[in-house]
C-alpha cells in the first residue's frame, strides 16, 4: 500500500474532505493532495507523529505502511483532542464542563435514557 493509499485510507475511515484533513494537520490542501495522488512519496516524522496523536493511526504505519495501522488507544481521536485542550484549561473552566456533563445525565435520566 502506498502513502497516497494510505491517506485515502484515514480520509475514507474519518469520512474527511483532504482540506479539513490539512487544515486540522496545519499544512495546506495542496500538500495533502499531492500525498494521495502520489505526486510525494514520503512525509516527516514530525507529520506522522502528529497524525498519529490527532487521528490515532500509528505513525509507523503512515509512514512505510508496515506494523499496527491503528495504535491501541481506547480513546478515539475526537476524545484525544479533548483531552488535550482540557490539559489547557484552568480549573474553572474544567469545573463548567464537568457541570454541564452532569446537566446531561440529568436529561438523560429524566428521558428515561441509560446514563453510564
Amino acid at each position: 500500500m502506498t502513502l497516497g493509499e494510505r491517506m485515502k485510507t484515514i480520509l475514507s475511515e474519518r469520512n474527511m474532505k483532504q482540506t479539513d484533513f490539512a487544515t486540522s494537520l496545519g499544512v495546506s490542501a495542496n500538500y495533502i493532495n499531492q500525498l494521495v495522488n502520489g505526486k510525494k512519496t514520503s512525509i516527516s516524522d514530525t507529520l506522522a507523529k502528529l497524525i498519529e496523536e490527532t487521528y490515532g493511526y500509528s505513525a509507523q504505519w503512515v509512514m512505510t505502511g508496515e506494523g499496527e495501522k491503528n495504535l491501541n488507544s481506547p480513546l478515539s481521536a475526537v476524545k484525544i483532542q479533548f483531552m488535550k485542550k482540557l490539559n489547557k484549561m484552568p480549573d474553572d473552566e474544567i469545573a463548567a464542563l464537568l457541570a454541564f456533563a452532569n446537566s446531561l445525565d440529568s436529561v438523560k435520566k429524566a428521558l428515561g435514557m441509560k446514563v453510564e
